[in-house]
C-alpha cells in the first residue's frame, strides 16, 4: 500500500528552476510560467520504498487561459500543469480538485500550495510519466475576485476543457508530443467534476481529448436525490455549509433569484448572505424554512428541481471505462450518489465497476483510491 502521509511530506519539498515565461495569442493558450522542476535522482533519495514508481522527474507550470464565465462573458483563468522530463508520448491525466471553502482559495493548484495532499496527488502521477492537468476552476487562482459556481458541473467541467486546449496548444509550442491517452480522475466536488467533463468531452467534443479512462472518488453524482437527503434527515449534518452553498449557487447560478430569508430561517439568512462560510445550524429543521421544505417537496419548486437535475452525472452510458470509489461510511456525500450512478450506467451497458471501501469516510479511503487509480491507468496508458 502507498505510504501517503510519507508521499506528502516528500513531495512537498521543492525544487526551484529558472523562470520561463511563454505567452501567445493562440485562442486558448494565454501564458505559461514554469515555477519548480525536480529530477528523478532527486525523488528517488527521497522515496526510498516508493522509488520503484518513479519513472522521471518534471517541470511545475502556472497556466493562465481563456475560458468563459457564468454569464457568457470571457474570462481568464488559470491553473497548474506537470510536464514530465521524458521524450516519449505523453498520456495525459486531468485531476479535479475537491471542495475549497473561499478561506482555503490559496490551495489553488496553480499556486502551487506545499502541504495540499490533492496537489500531491497530481505531483505522484506526473513522476509515473502522466503530463498531469489540475485546473484551479472559476473563482480560483486569476479569477478569484469572482464566485465559484459551486455544485454546477457542467459549467465548471467547461472551463476544465478549456485548459486542456490551452495545455494542447502549451505542448505544440514546446514540441511535446500527446499520446492520445486521457485520464481523468478527482475526488469529492472534482469527482463529479471529471465525470462531467469525460461526458461532455463524448458528446461534444468528438476527437478532442477522447477518454481512456476515468477513476473518481466519493462524488456527488446524484444531485437531485442528495438534496431530498438533506431536507429530509432528522439529524444534524456535520457539512451543512457545503449543503447551503449548492443551494446558493443554484439561485444565482440558474436566476431563480429568491431572497435568502426564503430559503433559510433567521439570523442564518442574513449571515449567509453576507458570509457562504457563515456558522449556521447543521439541523436542517431549524437551518431551512417550513415554506421552502414544504414547496420544494410539494413539486413547487420546479426551476431550482431542474438546476438540481441538470448536475446529475448518474442518468448516462460512458463510451469510456469509469471505476467509482467509495467509502461506506462517508458522511459527506454518502455512497447512494455512487450506488446510484453505478446501477443506472451498468443497466446501460457501461463499462463501469464501483469500488466501496469498508469502513472508509470521505478522507480516509484516500489511499485505497490512489492504488486503484493508479493500477487502472496503468494497465491502459
Amino acid at each position: 500500500m502507498i505510504n501517503i502521509p510519507a508521499l506528502l511530506i516528500l513531495l512537498n519539498q521543492s525544487w526551484s528552476s529558472q523562470p520561463e515565461s511563454i505567452k501567445t495569442f493562440n485562442n486558448f493558450l494565454v501564458s505559461a510560467e514554469s515555477k519548480s522542476t525536480i529530477t528523478s535522482d532527486q525523488l528517488k533519495k527521497s522515496y526510498g520504498a516508493l522509488a520503484h514508481l518513479i519513472r522521471n522527474g518534471y517541470t511545475a507550470y502556472r497556466i493562465t487561459y481563456n475560458t468563459m464565465n457564468v454569464d457568457g462573458s470571457p474570462l481568464v483563468a488559470s491553473g497548474a500543469v506537470f510536464i514530465p522530463d521524458i521524450k516519449a508520448p505523453l498520456p495525459l491525466l486531468n485531476y479535479s480538485h475537491g471542495t475549497y471553502f473561499p478561506s482555503s482559495e490559496s490551495k489553488a493548484p496553480s499556486y502551487l500550495t506545499p502541504f495540499n495532499a490533492e496537489l500531491q496527488i497530481g505531483k505522484l502521477f506526473a513522476a509515473a510519466g502522466y503530463l498531469v492537468v489540475m485546473p484551479d476552476y472559476i473563482g480560483y487562482g486569476s479569477t478569484k475576485h469572482i464566485k465559484h459556481p459551486y455544485g454546477a458541473y457542467n459549467i465548471i467541467a467547461s472551463s476544465g476543457i478549456d485548459l486542456l486546449k490551452a495545455v494542447k496548444e502549451l505542448c505544440e509550442k514546446k514540441n511535446i508530443t500527446l499520446s492520445g491517452r486521457n485520464f481523468f480522475s478527482g475526488w469529492s466536488e472534482g469527482a463529479a467534476v471529471s465525470l462531467a467533463m469525460v461526458k461532455a468531452l463524448e458528446r461534444d467534443h468528438p476527437g478532442e481529448f477522447t477518454p481512456t479512462a476515468t477513476v473518481t472518488n466519493a462524488g456527488p453524482y446524484y444531485s437531485s436525490g442528495f438534496v431530498d437527503h438533506v431536507l429530509d434527515s432528522g439529524r444534524s449534518l456535520m457539512y451543512m455549509s457545503s449543503y447551503a452553498w449548492v443551494l446558493q449557487s443554484y439561485n444565482w447560478i440558474y436566476n431563480i433569484d429568491k431572497p435568502y430569508s426564503y430559503y433559510f430561517t433567521e439570523p442564518s439568512a442574513a449571515k449567509l448572505e453576507k458570509d457562504v462560510e457563515a456558522v449556521i445550524p447543521k439541523d436542517p429543521y431549524l437551518l431551512f424554512t417550513d415554506t421552502f421544505r414544504n414547496s420544494y417537496k410539494n413539486g413547487q419548486e420546479t426551476a431550482l428541481k431542474k438546476a438540481f437535475m441538470d448536475n446529475d452525472l448518474w442518468n448516462w452510458k460512458p463510451a469510456s471505462k469509469v471505476v467509482l470509489c467509495h467509502g461506506d461510511r462517508d458522511d459527506y456525500v454518502p455512497l447512494f450518489n455512487s450506488q446510484k450512478a453505478y446501477d443506472e450506467m451498468k443497466a446501460l451497458g457501461a463499462d463501469v465497476s464501483l469500488k466501496v471501501f469498508k469502513g472508509a469516510t470521505h478522507s480516509s479511503g484516500a489511499f485505497n483510491f490512489l492504488e486503484q487509480a493508479f493500477s487502472t491507468f496503468e494497465a491502459l496508458k
